[in-house]
């Protein structure tokens, strides 16, 4: 399936209402596939002023912002609009200051049994391959303060610990973390975080997840009664790629059945990822049937220049035998002609005379 099947599976976008998030100049979905609402954290304008420079926004196709979803609430920014059956949004849960305040907001404007479809990168083969997992507890305690804004924790520990990576390079074996180039000295790291503390919004990863410690998460979330959804779908980090996708589903009650049903929608996924992750497995092991095949064709090749190379000295070596017999042939044919013996006391002469 392409990234866009994963993130639209089980939507009919031509009966429902949906919400994309973050969309900037690359929609998942068009006015003309969908009665959609963009939403973003600033307007257009805004938007294609912050990203003039930035060599990967196409500001000209950066799309009409239909709800400013900031201080306010997602149902606030929406003119209060809600029902919706469908939301989206690709690799912005990671950015959210408020993971729990932000699934409950969207939770609010869908209708019992609307999607959530979020594509999240895997922290094995990002930028974030360096940095500890999120834990439940970094999310309560920003749900309890109710953050708008990434914390100087947050940005601290972003900047500090970003890094250059290769996704491939990480799928076909750990990395070599000494050797990992960072993005921020630690010291532009903690200026960043005073002046977060100070009231300035650095955008950042506030959350890191594998697909392991993502579900675990959202466990603990249905038991301790902050999480709306049902697990849907949820597509594991394919070989070579860097992100998984979650498709979550509005409950349509809070009873005891519903909770132990979503909680077990979790659960099954977990159990798969639980397992040895066959997939690094066997793309690990091709990267080394391969560096083998690579030796064989070089060694292979080796050998065939080495038997031309010993072919060619054995032809010169049959060429110098050839001459030799034909020089010895000449030297015997002298030797018995009259000229040699007649001449046979010279020599002798001059080998005494020599030998003088």
């Amino acid at each position: 399936m392409s990234k866009r099947e994963k993130m639209l599976e089980g939507i009919d976008l031509r009966q429902e209402r949906g919400i994309e998030i973050g969309a900037l100049a690359a929609p998942i979905v068009t006015k003309a596939e969908s009665d959609i609402r963009y939403v973003d954290w600033a307007d257009q304008q805004t938007l294609k002023a912050k990203y003039a420079h930035d060599p990967n926004v196409d500001v000209d196709k950066i799309v009409p912002v239909d709800g400013i979803w900031g201080d306010n609430s997602l149902k606030q920014s929406l003119s209060d609009e809600t029902g919706f059956g469908y939301a989206i949004a690709s690799h912005v849960i990671e950015h959210v200051p408020d993971m729990i305040g932000w699934l409950g907001e969207i939770a609010e404007v869908l209708r019992p049994g609307g999607r959530l479809t979020l594509a999240i990168p895997d922290r094995r083969f990002t930028f974030d391959y360096l940095r500890q997992e999120t834990r439940v507890g970094d999310l309560i305690d920003a749900w309890m303060r109710r953050n708008r804004r990434p914390s100087p924790a947050n940005v601290f520990d972003f900047c500090a610990n970003s890094v250059i990576v290769d996704a491939g390079t990480a799928w076909r074996g750990p990395l070599d973390r000494g050797n990992l180039t960072h993005y921020t000295d630690p010291r532009s790291a903690l200026r960043m975080a005073r002046e977060s503390f100070d009231g300035a919004y650095h955008d950042t990863h506030c959350w890191v997840f594998t697909p392991e410690s993502l579900l675990r998460i959202l466990i603990d979330l249905v038991d301790l009664d902050l999480l709306p959804y049902r697990c849907a779908r949820f597509h594991t980090t394919e070989p070579g790629s860097i992100e998984m996708f979650l498709i979550l589903e509005r409950m349509a009650d809070d009873t005891d059945q519903a909770k132990a049903e979503a909680r077990e929608s979790f659960l099954v996924p977990l159990r798969d990822v639980q397992e040895p992750d066959l997939a690094i497995e066997v793309v690990r092991l091709r990267a080394v049937v391969d560096a083998m095949e690579q030796t064989v064709a070089s060694l292979q090749s080796e050998a065939e220049a080495s038997k031309a190379k010993v072919a060619s000295l054995e032809s010169e070596a049959e060429t110098l035998k050839s001459k030799v017999a034909l020089r010895e042939g000449e030297i015997a044919a002298l030797r018995s002609s009259t000229s040699w013996r007649i001449t046979k006391p010279l020599r002798d002469v001059r080998v005494r005379i020599s030998g003088a």
